[in-house]
């Protein structure tokens, strides 16, 4: 086993990279600013829904004084930006990987998710079966309102996953083809703008057992992840018919603010405001924003020992 300071997952278009110990979190308006022991410091874009939740994350990783690994895209330089932070536990460092091999690219790749999903399955309250129960209610209500069409190719789509999946899956990377409310769709609840895209590229991570759901992560936007609704046609033709964060107490907050805004003909703009005002709603972000503050806000860890002080 090796252990690399860096490592780029090339299936899936984005690189994990050793950060160490958080020192420092700053928090800005439109960003949010890490520093580690080396002083490196490393921005956080207020983007996509999963930044309220990552902040958290580099504020208990700091206070725990936990080590801790950073996820950016590809496309972006790791020196001076990150999208997502992880636990590197010493019992299984992230970035620790066999070198050799003819299949160790596509075996380290798989790995390394699978720590990274349990780490996340972890974080969450299994025993919550209120949450479980309201999310099986909601995916039934959802299917309830749909067309006798819509009703037919997702009750056909999902026994083809059931049954296939493994199949399907072999071509890891796939394009999907999108219409316009699935562009809606994407910017209320990823807050990604997909104007002028007829089809979305995606990394096929899972499939969402008995339902028509699987899980992707987007390589042309940092290596998001989303939840895509699959419609399968009878000659094998198939598109996105929804797309959603996957984030299940999402679905409250959309309901009470974008209510009867969700398929009116506006610009994509409107869609995103509406994903930055869910958002607020979701994380109680206005509620938690001091008034007068400062430009930002920086949280100082208590040394291991008093003595240092």
């Amino acid at each position: 086993m090796t252990i690399d300071s860096s490592i780029s997952l090339k299936n899936r278009s984005f690189t994990l990279t050793e950060f160490g110990y958080i020192t420092a979190v700053r928090e800005f308006e439109g960003w949010v600013e890490i520093s580690n022991e080396a002083n490196l410091q490393l921005r956080m874009r207020k983007v996509y829904h999963r930044w309220p939740h990552v902040l958290a994350k580099c504020k208990t990783f700091m206070t725990k004084n936990i080590r801790a690994v950073i996820r950016s895209g590809t496309q972006a330089s790791t020196k001076t930006h990150f999208n997502e932070i992880y636990i590197d536990p010493p019992g299984a460092r992230l970035l620790a990987f066999p070198m050799d091999g003819r299949n160790a690219p596509n075996t380290v790749e798989q790995l390394i998710m699978e720590r990274v999903w349990k780490q996340e399955v972890w974080a969450e309250d299994i025993s919550n079966k209120v949450d479980l129960f309201a999310e099986r209610d909601r995916f039934q209500a959802s299917i309830e309102v749909q067309s006798e069409r819509e009703k037919f190719l997702t009750e056909r789509t999902t026994k083809f996953l059931n049954t296939n999946y493994s199949q399907f899956s072999k071509k890891q990377i796939i394009y999907l083809r999108l219409d316009k409310r699935t562009r809606r769709r994407a910017a209320m609840r990823l807050g990604i703008d997909l104007s002028g895209h007829s089809n979305l590229k995606m990394h096929l991570e899972g499939h969402l057992y008995n339902t028509n759901f699987i899980h992707v992560t987007l390589p042309e936007f940092d290596g998001l992840d989303g939840v895509v609704g699959l419609h399968r046609n009878e000659d094998g033709n198939q598109w996105i018919s929804t797309i959603n964060n996957g984030d299940k107490r999402w679905w409250k907050h959309e309901n009470e603010i974008a209510k009867h805004s969700k398929d009116v003909d506006n610009p994509i703009d409107h869609y995103l405001s509406l994903f930055n005002n869910i958002q607020l709603s979701r994380h109680d972000l206005s509620k938690n924003r001091r008034e007068n503050t400062s430009s930002h806000q920086t949280l100082i860890k208590f040394p291991k020992n008093r003595d240092a002080l």
